[in-house]
């Protein structure tokens, strides 16, 4: 029986003034860019998720979808007003989540700590976050059905690593990896760019962690979209192990920037910190740079 081969994902490229219907995608496997036509992405926040082809989408309206793009399927979301402690303009600051299960029953009210997370994966029959101060945040929803879920926090990272730098979380080979990213936040002089990344496993039961520092034949992907390991890198063509595939998801910084975000992307390699471009050409916007796209 042949081996299914892994996927990388596809790069969809920032909106284009006066083209806005249009979208580019890059396939880095085949180092070659497919144009599709796209309208109901016009003036949309548009951020990666962790299934193949479906992204998420928000309007000024604080309307939410989720949208997939090859069927354009349309699943809607409760509106950002459902969301107690949500803050509009900053994007964050919930103090509780509302899931919706796939058989379409009434949203799980879902009661967490008032903090800010900064990646979300399926690890493990739970979901699992990462906040800002590097702590670990288990929501397991394996409870009975007529009682709120309610989140754990054990201890991940500590502070003094996670202090100026963006945070990751994914699951890869049954282990949970934060991935830290520096560089994230404007210099004195109005910069920004990562210069490095590290990684750590985290060992929720012991409340532990160590550093890795050898990713064998993995490869994450990472940015405005669900963070991905592809555990079989060699196979694909056009993509490596122990690299670290990353977009420009620092909005705080490139917010202000009259072309947005796109600046900052590439592939760090995990080994010899040496980085190296993934798409040679110019994509910025302020809204929805480019990002990540599951096949």
């Amino acid at each position: 029986m042949r081996e299914e081969v892994p996927a990388v994902p596809w790069l969809m490229l920032a909106e284009k003034e006066g083209n806005e219907e249009s979208r580019e995608f890059f396939d880095m496997s085949k180092d070659v860019t497919r144009i599709m036509s796209f309208p109901e992405l016009v003036e949309k926040r548009c951020l990666g998720v962790g299934f193949p082809g479906w992204i998420f989408m928000a309007d000024e309206q604080r309307k939410m979808n989720l949208f997939h793009l090859f069927s354009r399927s349309v699943i809607n979301l409760p509106d950002m007003d459902m969301l107690e402690g949500f803050d509009y303009e900053w994007e964050r600051g919930f103090c509780r989540y509302y899931v919706e299960k796939a058989d379409r029953s009434p949203l799980l009210l879902v009661e967490t700590p008032r903090r800010a997370y900064s990646d979300i994966t399926w690890y493990d029959g739970q979901f699992c976050g990462v906040d800002f101060m590097g702590n670990i945040i288990i929501f397991d929803f394996r409870g009975p059905e007529e009682y709120p879920t309610v989140a754990t926090v054990v201890k991940g990272i500590p502070p003094s690593l996670t202090s100026g730098t963006q945070l990751y979380m994914v699951h890869s080979l049954r282990e949970l990896l934060v991935i830290t990213r520096d560089g994230a936040f404007l210099d004195d002089d109005g910069s920004y760019g990562v210069e490095e990344f590290h990684v750590y496993k985290i060992d929720v039961n012991r409340e532990s962690y160590e550093e890795v520092v050898d990713l064998g034949n993995r490869a994450l992907f990472l940015g405005s979209s669900a963070t991905l390991a592809v555990e079989k890198a060699s196979q694909i063509e056009g993509c490596k192990g122990n690299c670290i595939y990353f977009t420009d998801d620092c909005w705080q910084s490139y917010f202000n920037i009259e072309r947005g975000g796109g600046k900052d992307m590439g592939i760090y390699n995990l080994l010899d910190g040496i980085i190296e471009p993934h798409y040679t050409g110019e994509s910025y916007h302020k809204f929805s740079p480019p990002l990540w796209i599951f096949k």
